[in-house]
């Protein structure tokens, strides 16, 4: 068998086993975490999408270990011993990253991300009653107003500064939205670096292909060290988190 071939071959495996788990985790889970939701009906409204919020965890980790048991796959933790409100700040390089919070042991995980997976039926509606954000349909105002809501029930909120998926791992431009909410509620920023997933699942490809993967969630840092530089605060700790998540790409 030559070189093409056995590609080939390793691709078709990859595909047909993590899209194939991927198909019978979902049909699993969804009864499943249905009974369960029921079981949280009796709880207040934030007790409600807290529940909806873990079992959407539960099923990310589970979509993590399928991917894992397929790809040469390097898990870093230094953020391991950090717990309570915080903003997650992920770099982005493809479809999978929002999966990648089921690596580790978070507590409680919400999104603020763009519009279109809101319309994806029956997903979207989950989002919604777990609270997640659409910085698409809100003002800057009541994005933060809703992203303090969740950082005072406990949640760690992701949100990826690129806005989108950066081409060929380069990493985009940061917007500031991440780092003022930091330097507005007083919660750290915890850096997530995501080196690899571009290449399991190219930006446009309809499948993907097997490939080396690294994810890492770096130490805190507290938006209170940067409060010294007013209103360029959350300019400078902007600045801080990009050059902290480009470090760890360069690492080898």
């Amino acid at each position: 068998m030559n070189a093409g071939n056995a590609s080939d071959l390793a691709r078709l495996r990859f595909n047909a086993v993590f899209f194939g788990g991927l198909f019978l985790w979902t049909l699993i889970y969804l009864p499943v975490s249905f009974c369960l939701w029921l079981f949280s009906a009796c709880a207040g409204r934030e007790g409600k999408r807290a529940a909806i919020r873990k079992l959407v965890h539960s099923y990310g980790v589970v979509v993590c270990r399928i991917l894992g048991s397929q790809v040469p796959l390097r898990v870093k933790n230094l953020a391991r011993q950090f717990s309570g409100p915080c903003i997650v700040a992920p770099n982005h390089q493809s479809f999978f990253d929002p999966y990648c919070p089921g690596f580790f042991h978070l507590r409680d995980i919400s999104f603020a991300v763009r519009a279109w997976p809101f319309r994806i039926p029956l997903y979207g509606r989950v989002m919604r009653r777990a609270g997640y954000l659409d910085t698409s349909t809100l003002d800057a105002e009541s994005f933060a107003q809703k992203a303090g809501e969740l950082l005072d029930e406990g949640s760690a909120l992701i949100i990826f500064p690129e806005g989108t998926r950066s081409a060929q791992g380069r990493m985009g431009r940061f917007h500031s939205g991440a780092f003022r909410l930091a330097m507005r509620f007083n919660v750290p920023i915890v850096p997530m670096c995501i080196d690899g997933s571009g290449r399991i699942f190219p930006k446009g490809a309809r499948f993907g292909r097997p490939a080396p993967m690294r994810v890492s969630l770096l130490e805190p840092v507290w938006p209170g060290d940067f409060a010294r530089y007013g209103d360029e605060a959350p300019l400078r700790l902007r600045r801080h988190v990009k050059c902290v998540i480009e470090k760890e790409l360069a690492a080898p």
